[in-house]
């Protein structure tokens, strides 16, 4: 191995049965020869057939798999991965080809080059429909007014951390339902944890069908989260 570390990949699954398995091998692909990790898929309430075929890529790939019919949300499942987690650092990315797994190697060996906490991505090259890279921009300018920083994106699905101090996080803090990451994020340079951030290429256009948040509640979705924004700013 070129890397002495030990790493868990942490990936969310639902409705991904056109793209999993090619996002399962270039994760391999990438770590081959690199590091001695653990892959930890999450699959949650897929109806696709993604349920049924990751019961036959578990021991073809040797996944940690822990997969549920019912739906238990983003912010549940990634709890339950990090959970499933047996290594100190953890690396978490968003699955259906949004983001080109090449990059695995560059993110890992900044993080332990650095020694750094969280290894954040922002995105670059954005495709995707114009009314989420509008939302993306003033959600990222709010909390850098609120919280006097200059991050450039906080909910970026692409990142490596330490599992103590995500753990430590969640036990103490509560968390709504949408954009969860970023409110880890949050919680990062709130305790006086290491960031360093990252460019990355988005690959997701907008052509593509979104599995995230409906265009529907996103105006709700918003005035939820500037609310939680003004909360969490009220404890520090």
């Amino acid at each position: 191995m070129i890397n002495k570390e030990k790493i868990s990949i942490l990936i969310l699954v639902c409705n991904e049965i056109k793209t999993i398995e090619k996002d399962i091998i270039s994760i391999k692909k990438n770590l081959k020869n690199f590091i001695d990790y653990q892959l930890v898929v999450i699959q949650d309430g897929s109806t696709d057939g993604t349920y049924e075929r990751l019961k036959f890529f578990k021991k073809k790939y040797n996944l940690t798999l822990n997969s549920v019919k019912k739906r238990r949300g983003y912010t549940n499942a990634f709890l339950t991965g990090i959970k499933s987690c047996r290594n100190d650092t953890i690396f978490f990315s968003d699955t259906g080809k949004k983001y080109d797994f090449k990059n695995l190697r560059r993110f890992i060996d900044t993080f332990f080059k650095k020694k750094t906490d969280l290894l954040s991505g922002y995105r670059i090259k954005r495709k995707d429909k114009i009314f989420r890279r509008i939302l993306t921009f003033f959600y990222t300018k709010s909390i850098n007014l609120l919280f006097n920083k200059k991050y450039k994106d906080y909910d970026c699905g692409f990142k490596v951390f330490r599992k103590t101090c995500i753990k430590k996080i969640v036990n103490k803090q509560n968390f709504t339902p949408y954009l969860f990451t970023s409110q880890i994020f949050i919680y990062f340079f709130k305790y006086n944890y290491k960031i360093i951030q990252l460019p990355i290429e988005y690959l997701e256009n907008k052509k593509r069908s979104s599995r995230g948040i409906p265009m529907t509640k996103i105006p709700k979705i918003v005035i939820l989260s500037l609310m939680n924004l003004l909360k969490i700013r009220s404890k520090f």
